[in-house]
């Protein structure tokens, strides 16, 4: 579905001020039309359980929230919102074995996991 066809439609929201309330917003103006946001929940579980009520819609990061209670229908959209994953240590923990295995398997895995988002 792309962003366009959401227009009109009741969303449910981070709280103003935070990354991904700020995210939808600029996104959805930026493809014409000014967001709709009628509930605000910090919580992904919550976003989840007030678009189950019926109240609205919501784009919640599919790794932040779980499985989905069968009111609750996924759908992708077009284009698919990205998401840069940085890893970070300090300079001296680089030596540790967990360290190093655990940048290496986010190396070998995070493209495949990626594209299947």
């Amino acid at each position: 579905m792309r962003r366009e066809e959401l227009a009109g439609e009741r969303w449910i929201s981070q709280p103003p001020g935070s990354v991904c309330h700020d995210w939808l917003v600029r996104t959805l103006r930026a493809t014409g039309y000014e967001p709709l946001i009628v509930h605000q929940a910090g919580e992904n579980h919550t976003q989840v359980a007030l678009v189950a009520a019926g109240l609205g819609i919501a784009l919640v990061p599919r790794l932040g929230r779980g499985a989905l209670p069968p009111e609750v229908a996924p759908i992708r959209l077009d284009p698919m919102p990205k998401r840069l994953l940085h890893a970070m240590w300090r300079t001296g923990a680089a030596r540790r074995p967990a360290i190093r295995e655990t940048v290496r398997t986010l190396q070998d895995l995070w493209p495949a996991i990626a594209s299947s988002v």
